[in-house]
């Protein structure tokens, strides 16, 4: 129980146990955000959780976490989501494993945007991700939920990441992240080798 306001436990935001809360791990979340856009928008980390969103035309903006951020993002993704608004669509599941060096930050923000679409329907994402090293390490297995309860986080043993997608378009979402991921994958090898 909180001693200052008499509430239940405070839990982390769900990108918090799933990528860290460290200033470097939010900055490489801006970063991951503002390439989602092709370079039209400037992310940069704000307070303890928060982003500032800077469009090149218009106001400034402030985020107080990833999921508020997304829903600012959602109309300037450079590469787009897929979308089938209203759809009949008959929900499936998708297990997608990913890589052990998969770029976590990266996936965090892939999430958020994708649940933040306003045509996904009903696309829920649940991350098994390995533990974290350090502070967060002892994190317990409950799963955490992102503000609007699509995003849930859960801890594994395991050595690599997967995501298990819950809506319909399936195929399509897993090629959108696996192209999001791997194109970053690639272009990361080519200017350090």
């Amino acid at each position: 129980m909180c001693g200052a306001c008499g509430t239940g436990t405070i839990r982390p935001p769900w990108e918090v146990v799933l990528a860290g809360d460290r200033p470097a791990d939010r900055r490489r979340r801006a970063t991951a955000a503002a390439q989602a856009t092709g370079g039209r928008v400037k992310v940069t980390p704000w307070g303890a959780a928060g982003y500032l969103l800077t469009p090149r035309t218009g106001p400034i903006s402030t985020c107080t976490n990833l999921d508020a951020l997304a829903l600012g993002l959602v109309k300037h993704v450079s590469r787009p989501l897929p979308a089938c608004g209203p759809c009949h669509h008959p929900a499936e599941q998708r297990l997608v494993r990913l890589p052990a060096g998969t770029d976590i930050q990266r996936l965090a923000v892939w999430s958020a945007l994708a649940t933040a679409h306003p045509d996904t329907g009903l696309l829920t994402i649940d991350i098994h991700a390995p533990a974290p090293q350090g502070s967060l390490a002892n994190t317990p297995s409950h799963p955490v939920c992102s503000d609007h309860h699509r995003i849930r986080v859960l801890r594994t043993a395991a050595t690599r990441p997967s995501v298990l997608l819950h809506g319909p378009h399936g195929p399509r979402y897993e090629a959108h992240l696996r192209a999001c991921l791997g194109a970053d994958i690639l272009r990361d090898r080519r200017t350090t080798g």
